[in-house]
């Protein structure tokens, strides 16, 4: 199959590609700088990276029109305004601009999102994005597919190892399992592996919300 990652440079979208070219599939990734630059392995001469800012620019919609699949991966955990990175940019704008461009094509790709499944209150408004972000997906069409999972981690990114430490060891400790359940982090390995796969046909529990 031919698919499509937006955001297939970034955190979540490289390991979601890497695990693609391993299934076999045809791989493009769209991010705003192409290929990022940290990145090792055979895998990554048999993916087709494309630089191409969504939100500014039309050059990725020729790579859709091709698409079996497109998947969303584009996002931001923290904002940053004074960079222009906010919630309404990274998650919100995309979103639209795919969704958009799918029902005015008469695109029968089908669309991947990643959403969350719940976050700390200090997170609200990341969760008010995706929960927005949502709907417009199930509007454009009620078959495309919304993955729910917690915070992603992996040692390619410290900050998320630390921050996942404690959710990891409440999980243990039978008082605090079922209040801290909806928070349960999940390794970027193990998400990539549920979406490849979905994309095959499979159904995966990061498929509803916990």
């Amino acid at each position: 199959m031919k698919i499509v990652v937006f955001g297939g440079s970034g955190f979540i979208g490289q390991k979601i590609v890497e695990k693609l070219i391993q299934n076999g599939q045809q791989v493009t990734s769209i991010s705003r700088h192409g290929q990022a630059v940290n990145l090792t392995g055979t895998w990554i001469d048999q993916v087709e990276w494309v630089a191409s800012d969504i939100l500014v620019d039309n050059r990725w919609q020729k790579y859709v029109d091709q698409a079996d699949w497109v998947i969303d991966a584009i996002g931001i955990l923290f904002e940053n305004r004074r960079k222009g990175l906010t919630y309404e940019r990274f998650t919100i704008e995309p979103v639209h601009k795919i969704t958009d461009y799918l029902q005015n094509s008469q695109q029968t790709s089908r669309l991947l999102f990643i959403s969350a499944n719940k976050m700390p209150f200090i997170l609200r408004k990341y969760m008010l994005a995706k929960y927005t972000a949502e709907k417009i997906v199930l509007a454009q069409n009620r078959h495309n597919i919304i993955i729910y999972p917690g915070m992603v981690y992996d040692q390619a990114r410290l900050y998320s190892v630390i921050l996942a430490a404690p959710l990891n060891v409440s999980k243990q400790l039978p008082l605090l399992k079922k209040l801290t359940a909806a928070y349960i982090p999940v390794r970027r390995d193990t998400l990539a592996d549920e979406i490849v796969k979905v994309i095959n046909g499979g159904s995966s529990s990061y498929q509803r919300r916990r």
